[in-house]
């Protein structure tokens, strides 16, 4: 299982390594703000902003929100859930292996 530390007012980062299919993955996420906040993960879209087939389904897989977290919506390219101040883990197995460069990561303030 491979753990990765993300601050959800980071802004946006292409997450660096590869995600095997299957493999349990936890988002350790922190929310230094006073309010709840946003942290998406989301399927790098192609030069006109969109997906298309050639698009990976990078969030396809099952997720499980820790305490702290709620409301998760998800689609093959996308899911986001609300992170309450402290924050929280996700725990996401993908469906599919994942390509490092081809997954965002991002934190939305409030």
């Amino acid at each position: 299982m491979a753990t990765y530390n993300f601050n959800i007012t980071a802004s946006r980062v292409t997450q660096s390594a590869d995600i095997a299919a299957g493999e349990s993955t936890v988002f350790s996420l922190t929310n230094d703000l006073s309010m709840d906040a946003y942290f998406t993960l989301e399927t790098i879209p192609n030069y006109e902003g969109k997906y298309d087939t050639s698009s990976k389904k990078n969030t396809s897989g099952s997720f499980t929100l820790g305490s702290g977290l709620r409301e998760l919506i998800q689609n093959d390219y996308i899911a986001s859930v609300i992170v309450a101040p402290g924050g929280g883990d996700l725990t996401f197995v993908p469906a599919i292996a994942i390509t490092g460069s081809t997954l965002d990561l991002r934190g939305i303030g409030a």
